[in-house]
């Protein structure tokens, strides 16, 4: 026990001086560089100095050593970094010539003011900055001087946004800003006419009608559209600017070459047909022969005159689409009164030498032809709107086909020979044909008559509806002319298979046999379902053509009572909703 305790004290004592020795080496060694930072700083190398006073600091931390710091630094321009070791120094020793000396230098630090280096674009801009208790305005690419602290700092300039940033600024710091202000946006609105033109805004296909904020600037603004001119126009907007551009284009009108061959094609197969039928026995010909020949016919005409109108003068390289159908009207119209009325003039010759011959027809409806392109190139600057120039034909067409039908719904069609028994002698099949080929005969010049009667009555009401003063400055289109007479076509065929669906038969309806016959009662359901089915189309597409126009910016009055819900105070002063009639008006 005596042998440990004797062993421990005497190494105590021979650590004591090993830890003194060492504490004055690291001693030495940090007044080595606070002495050698002294050297340097009176030499005038600062940056070294401050490097061996750090050092002797980093050893043995020592006011001096903080106070040095803070020398060079002042001395180097960090200001900053000064000012903080300086009141380090007043923290630890706040009395002496050493402290008057830090005090003396933070409240100069204090006083050198930081710098604000503003550049823009666009130049000659507005600053204002707001801090500090006071306020700086002038105009930048510029530099400002301002003391320490938080600065807030507002560019402007006309027709630019705002732009306003928060910064915070040291004593002695130069601080970079740079703002870059966008233009105000202009706005922009583009409608065209006709409204669905395709628009394209500097190059780009758009929205139309266009409706944007953009840039300022230049614009190039194209619109096209078919039956249209195209049209293109730069305009320059300002910023903030609202230009609203209405951008009509010219009206070329469509051309109406594509009917004017469509329609020389059909009469040329028309006219192929016809020209077949001319030939041979009228009173005896074979169906399947008559059948390909008149289709071979139709075939020769319809592609020769469609080929000869396209590559001639017939028709014209460009002409106006209602010209074009005005003249179609005056063609189609001109043949069916020659052909009608030539075969109403050919009337048999005699009882017992009934013709039946398609010639009068043919040639008939040859003149027509001619008589009504004449009047048609004739009376080219008569021709009415497109929507008119249907309505006369479909005026025209409705007519002939109700003077068709009266001849059978009034009764006016010869009477068919009865048809002689399968035991009766030659004699009788012989007087048979020879009355039905007069039957035949009889029943095309009434038929003719009643055509050409209603084809003009047709024409004469169209004009009138055309040419005579109207309420519309257009007239209706003749879209809504296809619709009304489609209308009329549907009440024909529905009346038509009421009545046949009517007739009874000892067993079943007469409509579910195999052989359906139509009579004079027929006709009359047709004429009397045509007509309400015409009515009715007019009544429903009224509004049709008003479709595209503006309505009003006001609803009209209504003064009907509607029923509703009416609120009124009950007996405990609370309300309520109770059923009753209301209407409605301005006052």
């Amino acid at each position: 026990m005596r042998v440990l305790f004797g062993s421990l004290v005497l190494s105590l004592f021979l650590q004591a001086p090993a830890s003194h020795a060492q504490a004055l080496d690291t001693l030495e060694r940090a007044h080595q560089h606070y002495q050698s930072g002294v050297s340097l700083f009176e030499s005038g190398n600062k940056e070294q100095a401050l490097v061996e006073f750090e050092l002797a600091d980093e050893i043995v931390p020592k006011p001096e050593n903080v106070f040095m710091i803070a020398q060079c630094e002042y001395h180097l321009g960090r200001l900053v970094e000064a000012r903080t070791h300086y009141r380090a120094y007043l923290a630890a020793h706040a009395q002496g010539e050493l402290a008057d000396l830090a005090r003396l230098r933070v409240e100069a630090i204090n006083r050198r003011p930081g710098v604000f280096v503003i550049n823009t674009v666009p130049d000659d801009v507005d600053v204002r900055i707001e801090g500090a208790g006071q306020i700086i305005t002038s105009q930048a690419p510029n530099e400002f001087p301002v003391p320490h602290g938080r600065y807030r700092v507002t560019v402007s300039k006309p027709n630019f946004a705002i732009e306003t940033r928060e910064v915070s600024i040291e004593v002695a710091e130069t601080k970079p800003l740079f703002f870059k202000l966008e233009p105000i946006p202009a706005h922009l609105i583009i409608r065209t006419n006709p409204p669905g033109a395709a628009l394209f805004v500097r190059g780009n296909r758009t929205r139309n009608p266009y409706v944007q904020d953009v840039p300022p600037g230049v614009y190039e603004i194209y619109a096209e559209a078919s039956y249209y001119q195209p049209k293109r126009e730069t305009i320059t907007l300002g910023p903030g600017e609202t230009r609203e551009v209405d951008f009509p284009l010219t009206y070329i009108q469509r051309s109406g070459r594509p009917e004017l061959i469509g329609f020389w094609s059909g009469i040329g197969a028309v006219g192929g047909g016809l020209a077949v039928l001319t030939q041979g026995n009228p009173t005896n010909q074979s169906l399947p022969l008559v059948s390909t020949m008149f289709g071979a016919g139709m075939l020769a005409g319809g592609l020769g005159l469609g080929v000869l109108s396209s590559t001639t003068p017939l028709v014209p390289t460009y002409i106006r689409d209602n010209l074009a159908l005005f003249r179609i009207g005056a063609m189609w119209v001109g043949d069916l009164e020659g052909a009608t009325l030539a075969m109403a003039l050919a009337a048999p010759q005699s009882p017992d030498n009934p013709s039946q011959s398609w010639t009068p027809t043919f040639l008939g409806g040859l003149g027509g032809l001619a008589a009504g392109a004449v009047a048609g190139w004739w009376l080219d600057d008569k021709a009415p709107n497109y929507g008119r120039v249907a309505m006369i034909q479909s005026a025209a067409l409705l007519g002939t086909a109700v003077g068709a039908l009266a001849i059978s719904a009034f009764r006016w069609s010869p009477t068919e020979p009865t048809s002689p028994s399968l035991t009766a002698d030659e004699a009788t099949k012989a007087k048979y044909r020879t009355d039905q080929n007069q039957y035949r005969s009889h029943l095309k010049e009434r038929l003719a008559w009643g055509m050409l009667a209603g084809l003009n009555t047709g024409l004469v009401a169209g004009l009138s509806l055309a040419y005579l003063p109207d309420q519309r400055s257009y007239g209706p289109t003749w879209q809504r002319v296809v619709m009304v007479d489609l209308a009329g076509l549907a009440g024909a065929l529905l009346a038509s298979a009421v009545e046949a669906c009517s007739r009874r038969t000892e067993v079943k309806s007469y409509c579910a046999n195999d052989n359906v016959q139509l009579n004079d009662r027929t006709a009359r359901f047709a004429l009397i379902g045509a007509g309400l089915g015409l009515f009715t189309g007019w009544l429903l597409t009224t509004n049709y053509d008003e479709a595209g126009e503006s309505r009003p910016t006001r609803p009209a009055l209504s003064l009907l009572p509607m029923p509703g819900a009416l609120p009124i105070q009950s007996r405990t002063g609370s309300a309520e909703l109770v059923p009753g009639l209301m209407s409605q008006g301005r006052f």
